[in-house]
């Protein structure tokens, strides 16, 4: 009689299984829509981010229990303050780390590695910021596909390989550390946009100094 009655109450209940494997779909696309939102961020956004991740040292870093400022903090708020913006014509931030873009047209003259007074300025500028931290660059020199054959220069790669080491000589002779650095030239084999008019072509013509986040 009592099986009977247990049988009964039993089959009375309503089964509420669903909801544990609803609950898991509503927090996954919730996720899901929560990385979308943050993908489509201003690359501004990515940098602050990209900052902040960089700014986070081990546990027994210094900067979390002294609330002083960590070498990424410097880095940023020079940055604010600098006076270089005209000469900067991107900032892009990925997994390598935070790589600042200089037009050609600032640092040097048409088919020359020899730095212009204003890039000698503008790099004189920037190596206060990279002062500031303790990480590691890599200059890397850029082209677009015109091609050059000089007698100093027989192709792009040589262009943009003197260029990359000029500018490491400058910072060099700035004050950073030559143990910080590393050149890369890339010739026109990185182009940030197509090759189709003049004005994309300047944009593909430069000097990327890569900030790699710290311990690489």
């Amino acid at each position: 009689m009592a099986v009977e009655e247990e049988c009964i109450c039993n089959c009375g209940e309503e089964r509420v299984e669903w909801i544990y494997t609803y609950g898991d779909m509503v927090t996954l696309l919730l996720c899901f829509f929560v990385l979308l939102f943050a993908m489509s961020k201003t690359n501004d956004e990515k940098f602050k981010a990209i900052a902040a991740s960089f700014r986070g040292g081990p546990p027994a870093s210094p900067y979390m229990f002294t609330g002083a400022p960590s070498p990424m903090d410097a880095l940023e708020n020079t940055m604010k303050k600098s006076d270089i913006s005209s000469e900067v014509t991107d900032i892009t931030v990925d997994d390598r780390g935070i790589a600042v873009s200089f037009s050609d047209t600032a640092m040097f003259g048409p088919g020359s590695a020899t730095p212009t007074k204003t890039g000698r300025e503008t790099i004189e500028k920037f190596a206060r910021i990279l002062y500031a931290i303790p990480n590691r660059v890599v200059i890397e020199g850029h082209t677009d596909n015109t091609p050059i054959k000089t007698k100093t220069f027989p192709s792009n790669w040589e262009l943009s390989a003197s260029r990359a080491g000029s500018i490491a000589r400058l910072l060099e002779e700035f004050g950073i550390d030559s143990k910080r650095m590393e050149i890369a030239a890339y010739g026109m084999t990185r182009p940030k946009v197509s090759n189709d008019s003049p004005t994309l072509k300047q944009m593909n013509r430069r000097i990327d100094i890569l900030i790699k986040p710290a311990g690489y």
